[in-house]
Parts: C-alpha cells; structure tokens; sequence
C-alpha cells in the first residue's frame, strides 16, 4: 500500500541559519545537463540554499562549476565518471575547510563514480563528517528497470566505505531508485507523454523511439520553443524528457490517471538499492523528518518520483534538525522548476 498519500504532520525546515547554532547544511543537485542555458537560475537556487556542503550531479562543464564555486565562495572538488565515454562528472562543494577527498572510479562497475570529502564540521559533537556524493545509473529500459545494475554500484560503494575507518557519514545524491513504500506518479507521467506526443513534440525515431522534439529544428527554433511552452514544458529542460519504446504511447493511451493503478504499477519496480541502504543501517533524512509526504524531486515538469535523497550514519541522522525538498510544498523557490528537472533536497544536522 502507498503511504505517502500527502503532508502530514510533517513541519517545513527553517531557511534561516541560526548564528548561535552549530550546524551543518548539505545538499543535493542534479542540474540536468550540466546546467546549460540555465546557469543563473541553477546559481540563484544554490545561493538561496545557502548549504555549506553542496553535491552536484550531471556536471559537464568543469571551468563553469569551478566559477560557480567561487561565486558562492566555496572549494570545488570533481568526480570524474568511472566510464571513459562519459563527459558527466558529479562535483563536491564546500565552504568549510576538507581534510581529505578522494574520486574512486569503478571502471565496469560504476557509469560515474564515488566521490567523497571528509568535511570539518567546526562542530564540538561530530567534528568530523564525510560526504560521499553519487549518481547511480538510470538505465531504466535495462534488466529490472536498472536496478540489477544500480545494486551492483551501491555495492561497490559500500564496499569503499567499509575499507576506511568509521566516520559518520551522508550518501548523498541522485539515485534512480525508488524506496520502499514510496508512490510513483506512472499514470500521470504517461499521460503527459501521450499529450506531448499528440503536440507533435514526441516524434518517433528510426530506432523505434519516441524522443522530443529538438528546439533546434530546422532554424525554427522561437517556434518550436513556443510550442514547448505552450504544453508546459520549459524548453531548456527537453534533454531530460526519457526517450521510450514507441511502443509504449499506444500501451499506456487509455490508462486512467489513477492512484490505485499507480500502486499496482509501483509493485512491478524493484526497489532493491534503497533497501540495501536501509538494510546497512542508513537513515532516510527526508523521510524521517516527512514520514507521509511524498517528497517528490522528478521531472520538475510532471512530478512523478522521489529519486534524490540524503542517508545519513544512524550517529549523524540522530542529530537530525531538518530535511526538505527546495521547490515542493514547504520549502517554496521560484526558479527550481525551470533550473532543472530535479528539486533539490537539503538537510541540516546539528554537529
């Protein structure tokens, strides 16, 4: 059964840095494509986030991340991806000091990589807090929607995290996944691809594909980008639209938008990767502060999954003062829908 029907009982994070508290704010972002033709908005977010530690995914151009990084007067450090043929790199910020960091590429294991920091809190309780940043793999038209392949990368982290001495600790990041008991948007989400399909904005390729339409087409591009907007797409946000079997439109045409047809269609992914997590002892800092709300972070244009998420070491999570997803219900920003098609997610702790 789906829990997480809406907000309940759950108490919006504070914005605001309290100077007499000792506390350490972290986030998350996948910035989609490396931020391009939205890098001012993806900047605004980060600033209003006001986080100490960010961890960024989907970062391609390093010069870009290293002038952001300067801007919000924080220390960047890069993950390059464990595939050679990948340019998407994840990045670590931090405006407080790093003891130590390390990039582990897992060639054949891992499409990106595990990039860690061990972060100086300034805290008298946790002074000492790594952070280990993570893009699993999508690869949703694998073997179990993907999940066969992001299980063997959370795997290979962990088996890093056991080779080093304790610390507590955050995986941070996009995971691609989905966590037990959490509610999947599918029907709305397929009826929004049929609606964008029949505005000629899905249009079929020879490889038996139905990918969007490029804003570029033809020299028409204030046309086509109008015809983005005029379904409520963002046209700078099209590179994140899934490219899906053909097949898939007349399948899903006439399913009803319906809750109890999202359940049983929720039953069908496999949620192996969260679990493990849970299994190892991990806390899910947004749903143990928000244990009903959806908190969903994707697509910021038809809002269908929870897949960013902060797990925290049961000593850090116990010291837990918030969670939030930036641009959901209780934690408002007015760029986060068009900076990207991932909310951010943000978490303090109490070091």
């Amino acid at each position: 059964m789906g829990l997480h029907r809406g907000i309940v009982g759950s108490l919006p994070m504070s914005r605001t840095r309290k100077p007499h508290r000792r506390a350490l704010r972290v986030a998350t972002y996948n910035i989609l494509l490396g931020g391009e033709r939205r890098r001012d908005l993806v900047a605004g977010v980060l600033r209003r986030i006001d986080a100490d530690v960010v961890a960024l995914q989907e970062v391609s151009d390093v010069e870009h991340i290293r002038e952001l990084a300067n801007a919000l007067d924080m220390e960047m450090f890069l993950g390059e991806p464990s595939d050679p043929e990948s340019r998407m790199h994840t990045a670590i910020l931090s405006r407080l000091p790093v003891r130590a960091w390390r990039n582990r590429r897992h060639q054949g294991r891992m499409l990106r990589s595990h990039l860690h920091c061990d972060i100086e809190t300034g805290g008298a309780a946790l002074p000492l807090v790594g952070v280990h940043c993570l893009h699993l793999a999508a690869r949703f038209g694998e073997r179990n929607k993907g999940e066969a392949r992001r299980i063997r990368e959370i795997g290979a982290v962990l088996t890093d995290i056991n080779d080093e001495p304790p610390l507590p600790h955050v995986l941070i990041g996009d995971f691609n996944a989905l966590a037990p008991g959490d509610d999947i948007l599918a029907t709305a989400f397929f009826r929004r691809m049929n609606e964008l399909r029949r505005a000629g904005l899905l249009v079929g390729a020879s490889n038996g594909t139905l990918t969007p339409l490029p804003v570029d087409n033809g020299g028409r591009t204030s046309d086509v980008e109008d015809r983005w907007r005029r379904a409520g797409v963002d046209p700078r946000l099209i590179g994140g639209i899934p490219v899906l079997p053909r097949l898939v439109s007349p399948l899903t045409m006439g399913v009803p938008v319906s809750h109890s047809m999202d359940r049983f269609l929720g039953r069908l992914i496999e949620r192996w990767t969260v679990e493990r997590l849970l299994d190892e002892g991990y806390v899910d800092c947004y749903r143990r502060v928000h244990p009903r709300a959806r908190g969903l972070t994707c697509a910021t244009w038809q809002l269908s999954a929870r897949v960013d998420y902060v797990f925290a070491t049961r000593d850090l999570a116990a010291n837990v003062l918030g969670a939030d997803v930036v641009g959901g219900r209780t934690w408002a920003d007015p760029d986060a829908a068009v900076a990207s098609d991932h909310y951010p997610v943000v978490a303090e702790f109490s070091v």
